[in-house]
């Protein structure tokens, strides 16, 4: 077999096995660990290249038969289930058939059952793009619809919380309250090519309006302590979300009214519960809440705003309390409440926290103090941040932040997708889920992403001037796709609802158009189901220096001055 250079190889098809990729102008690199392809028979699209008729192109096999419906070819996948891997991606009535070497097996070697190509087979070119799972944004206030867009631009496809638009109520919690607003809810999300959840109003001692919204197509709830997060509401909540099969997430009690975080912990009981802001200043039990990460029922997430701790991370979340949680600057108890959340010393463990791997996913918290076309970017930056600050870990290689790496895109991907109970559709690349996929160019890995799709099809890209002779001419920006128009949103875009309602014909009942899907398995996890984040360290914080220590270490580092994938990749 005749020999080429790495160098060259790599300009044809892209690196492999033992190629280092460096991830935009952060100091994260990444290495390949496995090529599942074939070196010398690569599958690839072009003038001159293989994926052409009687050669990668197998010119007998019909779609019905088994050929791809879209092939992803030599492309760089960072999977927290796999590993970092270079490999074909074959894509089949909307899912992910397989991941290995795809062409045509009369003439190519090894190629990987049930990843032949043929006529019936579109091509994207991955030779040097990096491919990961789409996002999931595990904490939204529903307060307009044009979060959808920000959300797909920084490559998130399913949203998961509640609101009705820009109601105070709504700006505060993320709650779809009753059946009716439920409804109204449902039917406005057809028209949203992402992915969708709706958290009921969990705040409530008793048991029927809680089951009338998971009747009603609630997929879990929300306690809220704006609504009182009182021990008898979380018992009540739990109680219910077992019989029913959903996830209950918790904004806990900042004032301490109803009690601390020990009787929080008490009335949760040992049971699984997804604890939204188990982090530094966005609210929760003061100062206390980091102590809920130890527990090993708790599903811990924190939310981009604080995320990575910088100079000026302080100074902004102060006003941002104020105007999402309906207070007044001019009552003194207003104020004390908002300056009691801001913690700079838990600002900062929040990031260690998530660097060791023990709070477990990643939020936006959107237009309530969050971003929500920032989480992936928060992610790699604050994975960036950590390495410089605290050097490598203990579980990466000598020279690869491989492991950082994938523990970080696991807080937005897969992570997620499991507490919420949706994780056998989407969260990972791996065959039998749904093809919601984004690639990035490595320059721009985690800010801005080259492409999105949806159950397979593109939605949603960067794409040049319509009139131009390419696609690549100026102006160059985020545009709906395909898939984002007619039909072709909802057969691609899920609504995710209980098991009661769907069993009980909600989709029918309300005329929806978009596939309908229950949750499932979400009372039987522990944080052992985090995948790379499952550390519960005993966790102490000073109630007057608010200092935290992790397992009896100060857990701090020095706030940055400058963060990566910033002004290098965006105007302001």
């Amino acid at each position: 077999m005749s020999k080429i250079s790495r160098k060259q190889y790599a300009d044809l098809f892209g690196p492999t096995t033992g190629d280092k990729i460096r991830l935009g102008d952060t100091d994260l690199f990444v290495e390949i660990e496995q090529d599942l392809r074939v070196y010398g028979d690569e599958l690839q699209y072009g003038g001159g290249k293989t994926l052409r008729d009687g050669m990668g192109s197998d010119n007998h096999l019909t779609c019905e038969a088994g050929c791809l419906d879209l092939v992803i070819t030599n492309v760089t996948i960072i999977e927290p289930l796999l590993g970092v891997i270079k490999a074909d991606v074959g894509i089949k009535d909307g899912r992910i058939v397989g991941i290995g070497k795809a062409g045509n097996p009369s003439t190519m070697e090894g190629v990987t059952p049930g990843l032949v190509t043929g006529t019936g087979t579109d091509a994207i070119s991955g030779e040097h793009l990096i491919l990961t799972a789409s996002g999931m944004d595990t904490h939204v206030h529903y307060i307009c619809p044009q979060q959808a867009y920000m959300a797909l631009s920084n490559g998130i496809t399913t949203l998961w919380g509640g609101g009705i638009g820009p109601a105070d109520g709504s700006n505060g919690v993320t709650s779809t309250n009753g059946p009716w607003n439920l409804a109204m809810m449902l039917r406005a999300i057809e028209g949203l090519p992402l992915n969708i959840g709706l958290l009921g109003k969990g705040n409530c001692s008793g048991k029927g309006p809680l089951v009338e919204q998971l009747r009603g197509g609630a997929a879990g709830f929300k306690v809220h302590e704006d609504y009182g997060s009182t021990p008898g509401a979380i018992r009540s909540a739990l109680n219910v979300a077992d019989e029913y099969d959903v996830s209950v997430c918790i904004h806990t009690d900042t004032l301490n009214e109803a009690g601390y975080v020990e009787d929080t912990i008490a009335a949760i009981d040992g049971r699984t519960i997804h604890t939204y802001h188990s982090e530094g200043a966005g609210g929760g039990h003061a100062p206390d809440l980091l102590k809920v990460v130890a527990e090993h029922n708790v599903l811990p997430s924190s939310t981009n705003p604080t995320l990575p701790c910088g100079v000026n991370s302080v100074a902004e979340l102060f006003d941002m309390i104020m105007v999402c949680h309906n207070l007044n600057p001019k009552i003194p108890s207003d104020v004390a409440f908002a300056e009691s959340r801001v913690r700079a010393e838990t600002i900062v463990a929040e990031s260690v926290l998530h660097d060791m791997g023990a709070i477990s996913m990643i939020g936006s918290d959107a237009q309530a103090m969050g971003r929500i076309g920032e989480t992936f970017l928060r992610a790699i930056q604050t994975a960036d941040i950590m390495k410089k600050a605290r050097g490598a870990l203990p579980e990466d290689a000598q020279n690869n932040d491989n492991f950082r790496v994938l523990r970080y895109v696991a807080k937005v991907t897969i992570n997620p997708a499991i507490a919420a109970g949706v994780a056998h559709l989407l969260g990972s690349v791996t065959p039998g889920k749904v093809a919601d996929l984004v690639l990035w160019e490595p320059a721009f890995f985690g800010a801005k992403p080259k492409m999105v799709l949806k159950g397979g099809a593109i939605v949603w890209a960067n794409m040049g001037d319509p009139n131009a002779s390419l696609p690549t001419c100026q102006p160059m920006f985020y545009r709906p796709m395909f898939a984002a128009f007619g039909s072709a949103l909802q057969q691609t875009s899920i609504t995710f609802v209980s098991r009661v309602s769907y069993d009980e014909g909600i989709a029918e009942r309300l005329g929806l158009k978009r596939v309908v899907a229950p949750v499932q398995g979400t009372r039987v996890l522990t944080k052992d189901h985090m995948v790379r984040n499952a550390f519960s360290p005993q966790i102490e914080v000073n109630p007057q220096t608010f200092a935290v220590t992790v397992d009896g270490v100060h857990a701090t580092v020095q706030p940055p001055k400058s963060i990566a994938l910033n002004q290098l990749h965006f105007f302001s």
